[in-house]
């Protein structure tokens, strides 16, 4: 079921508990910005649930990822209401140095914009999202999780820092904060960076001619521009970096890192078996992501 509603509604619309797909609509700087909800079957109104977030990758939207990221059933079978917000659409962008014309993109700290081309900002839009969700149904304010892939990763990396007072953790799927660069997040929280092995645009940018080895020191000892990345987490995140290995090789691999500030803000690095450039719903790839990440994620909270 499809509803749009203004951000004008009623406190009783507001709370509206119709279970299903909603696609709303929000003013943002002039901008009429969408987004979607599934509301879980189990959902009434008077109880409260978990936010999670999916932002989908360059020239996705929303309603794509709604339809095939696998968090709308995961929704349903954890009881979460899931959100899908859409990139802004932009005549030019600069990408791996060509230019692209109507692009869904998110501001993620790499984006370029081709000349006399305004950039929206996507840290206001999606934390406007986050405040309208709440105003609209009865959220824990104290359990929002955002997750992305590709671009959508960049910008779910950047929320971790400039989001990172309304999140309890974020997932970062092929795509991350740039390497090497240090920032100051609004607080430190569990992020998890996901790559898959098999990623051709991860691997033409390493220079990898086959898929990457599931062994850490293998890995940053041949790509040391993997470990330029981990750099920006450590730094910026406070961690100690020195990590522990855990996983099963034959799917999976990931390293875990320290939070000085506790454990429950620590970082973790993995590195999926045969995953290509595409977000693992249990049908491109065996692994389904959202429930493997909300696992990873549930028990965070602000």
């Amino acid at each position: 079921m499809k509803t749009q509603v203004k951000s004008s509604d009623t406190k009783k619309e507001q709370r509206n508990s119709t279970p299903g797909k909603h696609r709303f609509a929000i003013q943002v700087d002039g901008d009429n910005r969408e987004y979607y909800v599934h509301i879980h079957q189990t959902y009434e109104g008077s109880s409260r649930f978990p936010v999670v977030l999916m932002l989908h990758g360059s020239g996705g939207n929303g309603e794509k990822f709604y339809k095939i990221s696998g968090w709308v059933q995961q929704g349903e079978d954890a009881n979460i209401i899931t959100v899908f917000p859409s990139a802004w659409k932009y005549d030019c962008v600069e990408d791996d140095g060509m230019q692209k014309h109507n692009a869904e993109k998110w501001t993620g700290y790499d984006l370029e914009l081709c000349d006399n081309v305004i950039r929206r900002d996507d840290v206001k839009f999606l934390g406007k999202v986050i405040e309208a969700v709440a105003s609209r149904y009865n959220t824990e304010t104290e359990r929002v999780y955002m997750v992305g892939f590709s671009n959508g990763g960049e910008m779910a990396a950047r929320c971790a820092i400039e989001l990172s007072d309304k999140l309890s953790a974020v997932v970062a799927c092929a795509g991350s904060i740039p390497p090497d660069t240090t920032f100051t997040p609004l607080r430190r929280l569990p992020v998890l960076l996901q790559i898959g092995a098999a990623d051709a645009k991860l691997m033409a940018k390493l220079g990898a001619t086959s898929p990457l080895s599931l062994n850490f020191p293998k890995v940053l000892a041949t790509y040391p521009q993997v470990q330029s990345i981990l750099n920006s987490y450590i730094d910026s995140f406070g961690l100690n970096p020195n990590y522990t290995a855990t996983g099963d090789p034959g799917k999976y691999i990931v390293a875990k890192y320290s939070n000085n500030s506790g454990p429950r803000n620590d970082f973790g690095f993995a590195i999926v078996k045969d995953l290509e450039h595409e977000y693992p719903n249990g049908r491109n790839h065996p692994m389904h992501g959202a429930k493997v990440h909300w696992e990873w994620m549930k028990d965070f909270d602000l």
